[in-house]
Order: C-alpha cells, then sequence, then structure tokens
C-alpha cells in the first residue's frame, strides 16, 4: 500500500513544478563585425607581447603579473568558486554524526496532600523519599545519505562548476587587462623618450636660430623686434622639452605603480625603437571571438551555471529521498551508591521521505528567482559580445584612419626633406643664410615628430585591438546556448 501511495504521490508532485520557459532574450551565436576587413595574421599568442622581442618588457610583464593585487583577487575569487565546487559535491556523499552526551542530576522530592473529601488535619499526607544523585551517559551515531533520485544536488554541482569556469575566465580577463596597461605605458614612455631627442635637437637649433639673430640685430641688420621673436620660439622649443621630461618621468611613475614596485626597484630602462604594429585582422574573428574573449566566455558560463540553478530549484517539488540508520546507546544510574543501573540499546535503519505539500510559495520564488537569473545572464552575456564588436571594430576603423594618415604624413615628411636638402645646397652657394637653412630643419623636427606620435598612437590601438581580440585566451569547452525565443514572462 506504502509503495503504491509513493508511486502516485511522485507524479503528483512532479505536475506541481512549474514548467521551463525559455529565456526572455535570446543569445547571440556570433559576434556582429559586418563589414570589417579581415587579415591573414594569427589569433594573439598568450604571451603576444614576445613578439617585439624585448627584454626589458618580458620583465615587467613578468613582475606586473607575479604579486598583483588585481590577479591575486581574482585568484582568490576562483579557489573560492572551486571551493563550492567541493561544498555541493560533498552533498552528495553520506554522512554519519555521533553524539555523546553526559549528565550528573540530583533530587530532593517531598509531596504533601490531603485526601479528596477529608476534613482535618489527621486526612493529610507527605511522601518524603528523601534526597538521590543520578548520572546518564548516552551515544549514538546517525547515518544519512541524500540519494539524490532526481539529481538536484547534480544539478547544484553543475551549476557552481559553471560558476567556477565564469570566474576562471574573469581571473584571465583581469591577466589581459594588466598586460596590456604594462604594454601600453611602457611603449608610451618609448614614445616620449623617442619625441625627446628630436626635443633636445630642435633646442639647439632654435638656439643657433637666436644666435645669428642676435648677431645681426647687434650689429644693426635687424629690427629688434625679430629678437623677440627668436626668443619666443626657444622658449616654446624648451617648453615643449619640459612637457616630454615631465610625461616621461609621470610614465616611469606609473608604471612602477602597475607594476606595484617603487620607481627604483623598476630598474633603468634602455630607449628602444617603436615596434611597428600589425594592422591586419585575424580571419574568422566573428566566430572565433566567442572563444577568444574571456568576458563572454565567463558571461557563457554564467548562462550554464543559471540553467542548471533552475534545473536544481525545479526538483525541489520532487520528494527528498534519503537513507538513515541510527545507532544508540544509553546507561542510567538513578541512585548512585545503589547498584542499580538501567541500559537501553536501541538501532533502526530504512529510507527517510520528505514531501513538499505546502510551502507557502517558497518553492515557485525560487524557480522564479533562478529563471530571472537567466534572463540576466543572457542580457550579460549579449552585452559582452556587442561589447566585443564594438572594441574590434572600433579599433580597426581607428587603425585604418591611422594609416592613412600616416601615409600623408610621409609624403609632407618627404617634401620637407627634400626642401631641406636643396635649402642646404642653396646655402652651401652662398644664396641664403643659415636662418632659413634652421627654419627648414626645425619643419623637419616637427614633421618627424608628428610621425612618432602617429606611429605611437597606431602601436597603442594595436595593442588595445589584441586586448580586444581575447589577449591571448583560448578555451575549447563552451557550455551550449540554450534554446531560447523572445516571450513574455507572464506567460
Amino acid at each position: 500500500m506504502a509503495r503504491c501511495l509513493f508511486a502516485a504521490l511522485v507524479p503528483a508532485l512532479a505536475a506541481c513544478a512549474p514548467p521551463v520557459r525559455p529565456p526572455a532574450y535570446t543569445p547571440r551565436d556570433e559576434v556582429p563585425l559586418a563589414g570589417t576587413p579581415t587579415g591573414i595574421a594569427g589569433w594573439p599568442s598568450p604571451e603576444w607581447w614576445k613578439r617585439y622581442d624585448d627584454p626589458q618588457l618580458d620583465r615587467l610583464i613578468d613582475l606586473a603579473t607575479k604579486d598583483s593585487p588585481n590577479l591575486e583577487q581574482a585568484d582568490a575569487r576562483y579557489r573560492t568558486a572551486l571551493r563550492a565546487v567541493d561544498t555541493q559535491k560533498a552533498n552528495l556523499s553520506p554522512q554519519v554524526r555521533g553524539l555523546l552526551d553526559g549528565s550528573h542530576g540530583f533530587s530532593d522530592i517531598k509531596l504533601h496532600g490531603q485526601a479528596p473529601g477529608a476534613t482535618g488535619s489527621t486526612q493529610g499526607f507527605q511522601l518524603d523519599p528523601g534526597r538521590s544523585w543520578s548520572n546518564n551517559v548516552i551515544a549514538g551515531a546517525l547515518f544519512t545519505w541524500d540519494l539524490d533520485l532526481w539529481g538536484k544536488q547534480k544539478d547544484a554541482v553543475a551549476a557552481a562548476v559553471g560558476q567556477a569556469r565564469a570566474a576562471e575566465a574573469e581571473r584571465a580577463t583581469a591577466s589581459s587587462s594588466l598586460q596590456l596597461n604594462v604594454a601600453m605605458t611602457y611603449f608610451n614612455w618609448q614614445a616620449i623618450n623617442a619625441r625627446l631627442a628630436l626635443a633636445h635637437e630642435a633646442e639647439h637649433q632654435a638656439e643657433d636660430f637666436r644666435g645669428l639673430v642676435k648677431l645681426r640685430v647687434d650689429h644693426g641688420l635687424d629690427d629688434p623686434t625679430t629678437m623677440d621673436q627668436a626668443d619666443a620660439q626657444l622658449a616654446s622649443q624648451r617648453q615643449q622639452l619640459a612637457a616630454l621630461e615631465g610625461g616621461a618621468a609621470l610614465d616611469l611613475a606609473q608604471l612602477a605603480a602597475i607594476v606595484g614596485v617603487s620607481p627604483q626597484e623598476l630598474g633603468k630602462l634602455d630607449a628602444r625603437p617603436l615596434p611597428v604594429a600589425d594592422t591586419t585582422l585575424p580571419p574568422d574573428a566573428r566566430l572565433e571571438l566567442i572563444a577568444r574573449r574571456p568576458d563572454i566566455v565567463a558571461a557563457r558560463w554564467q548562462i550554464e551555471a543559471a540553467s542548471r540553478s533552475i534545473d536544481s530549484a525545479r526538483k525541489a517539488y520532487y520528494p527528498d529521498v534519503s537513507l538513515m540508520a541510527l545507532g544508540a546507546f544509553l546507561r542510567t544510574w538513578p541512585d548512585l551508591g545503589s547498584g542499580t543501573r538501567t541500559d537501553l540499546a536501541l538501532g533502526n535503519v530504512g529510507p527517510s521521505i520528505q514531501l513538499p505539500i505546502y510551502s507557502g510559495g517558497r518553492l515557485k520564488a525560487a524557480v522564479e528567482s533562478s529563471q530571472a537569473a537567466l534572463d540576466t545572464a543572457v542580457a550579460a552575456y549579449n552585452a559582452a559580445v556587442v561589447q566585443a564588436a564594438q572594441d574590434v571594430s572600433r579599433q580597426i576603423l581607428t587603425m585604418q584612419q591611422l594609416g592613412a594618415e600616416q601615409t600623408q604624413q610621409a609624403l609632407s615628411l618627404q617634401a620637407n626633406v627634400s626642401q631641406d636638402r636643396r635649402t642646404g645646397e642653396r646655402r652651401n652657394r652662398g644664396i641664403i643664410d643659415d636662418r632659413q637653412y634652421i627654419t627648414t630643419q626645425l619643419q623637419v623636427i616637427e614633421q618627424k615628430d608628428s610621425q612618432l606620435q602617429l606611429a605611437a598612437q597606431l602601436l597603442s590601438t594595436n595593442l588595445t585591438l589584441i586586448n580586444a581580440l581575447g589577449g591571448g585566451y583560448h578555451t575549447d569547452h563552451l557550455p551550449a546556448l540554450p534554446a531560447a525565443t523572445a516571450k513574455d514572462e507572464t506567460q
């Protein structure tokens, strides 16, 4: 009879569980990069910064990733998520709890009374067993094992695994961001150093120009106002030089802060030529970006965790079936010293079934909360996909723009170099004086400085593109996206 009742209750309770509805939003299965060009360059490698063959940069990134607070936080979150997986897995294993209890008791009983209906003191009575001391000792063990017949605990484990995989991808995001910041600050310092060399050259040219003007003014060949112009030109060059020196010092301080050491611990950094930026986009960026961006991977695992949480919440409508066993022993000495004692031993084993007959809406609220978490996870995933497309597209368009500017800048520099050469020839023949030649030299220096700034911007954009492409991260294991159709939540 009990078996028949249980067999009838299970499908009835299962039918009470609310149906799983699709997510309110449709998960994107492709990054929208329509219209962007593709090239033949490979994807960034996990150690993409080594392509620049710069031992100084390698050392700085090693220092930064060694004791970074941001990486430590991300790693701590990942370890916490792993321990949550262990906790859920432990719920699948049997448990044994022990009990040992001892007590010492004292009693002093006095009973006074009177017979019903009697009058007078002669009808009263008194019982006085006296004082007594007693000891009680009980020892027992309880064995429980949730059989998880419906897979509720296994779904909880899967949800915890999804959270751990998401934390792992978020740790990769923190690492990629740190590597990008180190590389960008380092190359910006290199670019400033290259511009400083030009600024010093321009300062010397401006000093020579001022010296020539002073000689002409002193001999009455030029108006004194030309001296003011020469002084202003020299002051402008020195102002730019001071700004660049301050920028270089600031970059070193910022680099030390990112790496997590003092500026002295950075050691001596030598100026090196800027590397040439790679302006091509890897093939199949539209599809591969989903597996290459750690933030997208993390958002996808959040979807998986939310889906499994829904399954676990729905199965709370099913009966919990556990196997239980109890063993206990009780010994009592009712009156110490009397030689009297009482022993009791007991034990039982069998299944335990808990039926969710009435929960006051708690089970339904748990399912709806899990469903809302899934909608949130899908929305966050779609936002990450769109943001990835925007990041990549923005950097590609910026690189195209800077590439076009670089082409025109090269033509302008070529024209100024040619003019400088002809001016030098005319000066050597005595047709013009040194002032015009120095002016042409300053124009060439200015063009070279502009060319350096464009090269630095292009390299910075290239580094940002590498980060937008995932920064060398890749995973071959991704959970499937849930089938989804946009529906009203009230349905």
